[in-house]
């Protein structure tokens, strides 16, 4: 009864486990580009390299 469910799971597992390793190491390289970007100023449109560059913050 159990054999039949050893393949399909001893292939699962490993696909499985790559796709998590997979989705980890894309979202930690993506994290540093939104970091490098700056923010935004509402106001300006203009990029700016902190939160207290911003005009509104005055």
């Amino acid at each position: 009864m159990y054999r039949k469910w050893i393949v399909p799971i001893l292939v699962a597992l490993p696909l499985a486990i790559g796709g998590l390793v997979v989705v980890a190491s894309q979202s930690a390289s993506d994290a540093p580009a939104a970091k490098a970007k700056g923010l935004v100023c509402p106001i300006t449109g203009a990029e700016l390299p902190c939160e207290k560059c911003c005009p509104l913050n005055d």
